[in-house]
């Protein structure tokens, strides 16, 4: 864990939402639900120190795109200076809540994937349905939402249907990797 990762936790444990970062095993997991052959938009919420946009990075095509956007304006100044070199990488400091908006600005409608691990389950209902509502509202009909989560509960969520899931045990703690797709007709709620 780096001092950053520490420092950011101690500040806002409720936004940071993890006491440690995720595991080698979990950010490969993650990955895996990635088709990198075809991806040509991936976008990171919340991507914190980055540990799982390294690892997109290594296998993103050189015409992709990696669009992260990160809340926290520490994290945000962290991951511009870490991908300075990288044009593939655009670094965004904005709430998530509005990602249908950001991605228009920086022309990137309907991404390929959006990847998450911003922890659902501790946030206020009101605001959790507002950002998955806003995901939803991002993804084009052959997008995919790739999250990790502690509770599967969003699996059955009324903007996604599930594709598959994967559960990660060697993490802490232990988190069900999903992959979703937007609801062709989403119940009302």
């Amino acid at each position: 864990m780096s001092l950053l990762f520490f420092k950011r936790v101690l500040a806002n444990p409720r936004r940071v939402g993890y006491i440690v970062p995720s595991s080698p095993f979990l950010i490969r997991q993650t990955s895996r639900f990635i088709d990198f052959s075809a991806a040509r938009t991936v976008v990171e919420l919340g991507p914190g120190e980055g540990c799982h946009s390294r690892r997109i990075l290594r296998f993103l095509n050189r015409d992709s795109r990696l669009i992260l956007i990160e809340l926290d304006s520490h994290f945000a100044a962290h991951l511009t200076e870490q991908f300075a070199d990288d044009p593939r990488v655009s670094v965004i400091h904005a709430n998530a809540v509005h990602l249908s908006e950001t991605l228009q600005i920086h022309d990137a409608a309907e991404p390929d994937y959006i990847v998450s691990g911003i922890p659902l389950t501790i946030m206020a209902r009101a605001l959790r349905e507002e950002l998955l509502a806003g995901i939803a509202l991002a993804m084009g009909p052959s997008s995919r939402f790739i999250t990790y989560q502690a509770s599967l509960s969003i699996s059955d969520h009324r903007h996604f249907d599930l594709v598959r899931k994967k559960h990660c045990l060697l993490n802490i703690p232990p988190l069900h990797v999903m992959e979703l797709m937007k609801s062709p007709c989403p119940e009302a709620p």
